[in-house]
């Protein structure tokens, strides 16, 4: 009861936010069926790992779950290319996951605020005496700090390279010097800075170090394995070499493990994929085993509304793919980029982890939820079959081609073939829809017309029945799976 009373003291009532809705005001909250998510997961683990390859990323790991079911755990490429090691997608390869660790640093704030330790509107100075002099445009609150909206400078002096960052003592000369570079509440500016005195505030009311409670109240309770925000030997022997980007030609520059030291908290965090989708399944609704059910639902409401999404609640991104609600979070790191997402009403969360300065990795969570979308609403139309087909039959098409102009995946949806474009972060949005007219022959019955509508695609079967080619107008693709 106590901590209900204090909810309804900090949010303004009893009742939860209202879910979010989708495009037309349509709930996302609608049943997928394992099938459903399988097709899904199976278009865009192509579309990951053939993007990956395209964008010359040296290692790649990803997973999806559902209702907390690994439907897809994989990885591509090298932890490591002077040695060779292989990239994996479980306690084998470790990422620097840089500032989904401001997700961490929030559950950890709002964990103290469930327990009445903390208010989200307690001035900042009042928990951090040394910081009242350098915040003269009105008091900064906690809340503040996680939706960003304090006027908080974004990272100083701290660079984010090969260096070790600024140890405490630093940090505090340099933010008193300068703390803002605005007042309060007027504008949103992402500040790693914030999250940073975030983590002094939770040091400072624990008596505890950041790390201790990542250990202690994240890695414990959910049962992580390879999860830290320093670099304990148990974590730096699985980390992944990080490297900076590189124009054509130019050698791979790898970056130099570092300890994030002040900015643990805002960016810290080594992780893996196994890790992160259960951190995720831990902030579904139900789970109880961080935080109730109404503070993960304050942490995922939009608080500060930008110009465009994503939107940003507290420590989580807030945004949407093809009407689904998702809370998430990006990072970059030197050598890193990675990003997580979840889709409360849905029950699925995904994380994508690189070793590479890349795109790959935040196109390739919004790729898993729109794949989710459209196979969902293309579900019912893809459920004609003829000619002896069935699901397990089209699955023998499915795979990657090569040609002269180009890759196409070809993926299966319901009862029937789709192609797809890899060149696009929407790749179902126009997919031709293939309709079975022989054992190997398929009429394409949707299509864009500036495509082949109309016209039959046909396969090379090997021995074993296995496609190895594909041919569409004047066009023959060979099988090229990555």
């Amino acid at each position: 009861m106590a901590a209900r009373l204090l909810w309804e003291q900090e949010v303004g009532g009893s009742n939860p936010p209202a879910p979010t809705k989708g495009e037309g005001g349509t709930e996302a909250n609608v049943k997928l069926t394992e099938q459903q998510v399988t097709d899904a997961a199976d278009i865009a683990e192509r579309w990951i790992r053939l993007r990956a390859v395209m964008q010359d990323v040296p290692g790649v790991s990803y997973g999806i779950t559902h209702a907390g079911r690994t439907v897809r755990l994989g990885a591509l490429g090298v932890s490591d290319l002077d040695a060779g090691r292989p990239a994996t997608p479980d306690d084998g390869t470790c990422y620097r996951v840089a500032s989904i660790s401001k997700t961490v640093t929030a559950t950890l704030t709002m964990q103290l605020v469930e327990r009445g330790r903390l208010r989200l509107d307690d001035p900042v100075s009042a928990h951090l005496p040394w910081l009242r002099s350098a915040l003269p445009d009105g008091p900064v609150t906690i809340r503040h700090l996680l939706t960003h909206s304090g006027g908080i400078i974004r990272d100083g002096s701290n660079a984010w390279g090969d260096h070790d960052f600024p140890d405490p003592q630093a940090f505090r000369r340099e933010v008193r010097e300068r703390a803002t570079f605005g007042p309060p509440s007027t504008t949103f500016r992402y500040s790693n800075v914030a999250y940073a005195l975030l983590g002094e505030i939770l040091e400072a009311t624990t008596g505890r170090p950041f790390r201790d409670l990542v250990r202690r109240r994240i890695v414990r309770p959910l049962g992580l394995t390879a999860t830290g925000s320093t670099l304990v030997p148990g974590l730096r022997s699985r980390l992944a070499t990080g490297y900076y980007p590189r124009r054509p030609g130019e050698p791979r520059r790898q970056t130099q493990p570092t300890e994030a030291r002040a900015f643990e908290p805002a960016g810290g965090l080594i992780s893996n994929v196994p890790d992160l989708l259960a951190y995720q399944q831990a902030h579904m609704a139900g789970d109880r085993r961080l935080l109730a059910d109404a503070g993960k639902l304050e942490m995922q409401r939009a608080q500060w509304q930008r110009r465009e999404e994503p939107h940003y609640g507290l420590g989580w991104m807030v945004w949407s793919v093809e009407g689904i609600a998702l809370s998430g979070h990006s990072g970059g790191y030197p050598g890193f980029t990675t990003k997580i997402a979840f889709a409360p009403a849905l029950g699925v969360a995904t994380a994508v982890l690189t070793n590479a300065i890349a795109a790959v990795s935040g196109e390739a969570v919004d790729v898993v939820f729109h794949t989710i979308g459209r196979v969902k609403a293309l579900w019912d139309d893809a459920g004609e079959t003829g000619h002896g087909h069935s699901r397990r039959s089209v699955a023998r098409f499915v795979g990657i081609y090569r040609g002269d102009w180009g890759e196409l995946i070809v993926g299966r949806v319901n009862r029937s073939l789709v192609l797809v474009d890899p060149e696009t972060t929407t790749p179902l949005k126009d997919a031709a829809r293939l309709s079975p007219r022989g054992r190997r022959s398929f009429l394409i019955v949707e299509n864009d017309d500036f495509g082949f509508l109309g016209e039959v695609v046909s396969f090379v079967l090997d021995r074993r029945g296995r496609s190895t080619a594909l041919r569409y107008g004047p066009h023959t693709l060979v099988r090229a799976d990555v």
